[in-house]
């Protein structure tokens, strides 16, 4: 008889509940319990706040102990923070249950250059209580590196990679727009730059990081520049009902390079923009080698969308996996796994 997998999910923020939405409309998932420490969603149903009558009649909880101790967990879902430092208290409560993990945060896409100490304290968390935990997503954790790195596969040679992504903001979710600074005048985006109110897109340099470790390439400069703001040349509306004014930020682009430290030439470039606009939206890989590839995504994949996709897609993975800390290009190539069962 096939049996679903028993999973948690923590935090509901608009990722979160996005995450949520998917896991409880799959047949092989069985979500047993959610946690959020917002006061305004504690106890609350959670049929109540996805709006959806196939959600299970449980309650937010500010807690995930009573859920690890009292239920039979395989994976809990962390979509909490962009931070690792701030994700890891959470990280290493769920661990110590010997409970898997896999979770959004985007600095966990690619750990070991930025917090080495961290990644090998989870690593060996991990390992002691046998279970795994990797970090994904659609970008950092698939569509600006590990897809490109799939894509080497074909090549004899590889000289140099470019990545871009152009997205329509507009489309995409209020938190989303706001990140990137949409509405602000340019005084009032670099001055929020600067105190990392706003930081634009994370994970650029986690996703070269990634690349370097697949290929075996050499440490060389990975130079990640401040976000540029892009203003829009006319008044428009948000989605959220808020006027922007001609002249102001609808947007952003953020952009990476490395350079091989024995030629010093630049051989990834990644551009990430996304702004409010009627611009073709793609997403594109250029490999320079033998043979030279180029791939396009038209259209472009829904990064929320694509997040929640990632995340449910994994479980499985995350179940069968060997113990450790894991990153994308570690694992089995991912797929849709909605007809996997325990």
């Amino acid at each position: 008889m096939a049996e679903s997998f028993n999973v948690v999910q923590i935090g509901l923020g608009p990722m979160g509940k996005l995450i949520t939405h998917l896991l409880v409309s799959r047949e092989n998932i069985n979500l047993l319990g959610v946690v959020d420490i917002d006061s305004e969603l504690l106890g609350k149903s959670l049929n109540d706040i996805l709006k959806i009558s196939t959600a299970p009649n449980i309650l937010v909880q500010k807690s995930v102990q009573p859920i690890l101790i009292n239920n039979q967990v395989d994976v809990a879902v962390v979509a909490t923070s962009s931070s690792l430092l701030n994700t890891a208290s959470t990280i290493k409560e769920v661990l110590a249950k010997g409970v898997n993990v896999i979770s959004i945060c985007e600095e966990l896409s690619y750990p070991y250059v930025n917090h080495p100490e961290l990644s090998i304290e989870l690593d060996e968390l991990a390992k002691e209580n046998q279970c795994a935990v990797i970090g994904t997503g659609i970008n950092p954790g698939f569509l600006m590196d590990l897809l490109p790195i799939v894509l080497t596969a074909p090549c004899q040679r590889v000289e140099g990679i470019s990545i871009t992504r152009m997205m329509n903001s507009s489309k995409r979710r209020e938190p989303f727009q706001r990140k990137i600074g949409t509405g602000l005048s340019p005084s009032e985006f670099q001055e929020k730059i600067k105190k990392k109110e706003i930081t634009g897109h994370v994970g650029l340099t986690e996703s070269i990081q990634m690349i370097l470790g697949a290929l075996g390439l050499p440490d060389g400069r990975i130079v990640e520049n401040s976000p540029e703001p892009v203003l829009t040349s006319k008044e428009f509306m948000t989605s959220y009902n808020e006027s922007v004014q001609k002249g102001h930020v609808c947007g952003l682009k953020s952009s990476a390079t490395y350079r091989n430290p024995e030629t010093g030439e630049v051989m990834i470039s990644m551009d990430f923009i996304a702004y409010a606009g009627d611009q073709e939206e793609f997403d594109r890989v250029s490999i320079k080698g033998t043979p030279n590839i180029n791939q396009k995504i038209i259209g472009g994949i829904h990064g929320d969308l694509g997040t929640a996709a990632m995340v449910a897609n994994l479980i499985p993975h995350a179940y069968k996996s060997s113990a450790g800390l894991f990153t994308m290009k570690d694992i089995p190539v991912p797929c849709n796994t909605s007809n996997i069962w325990k």
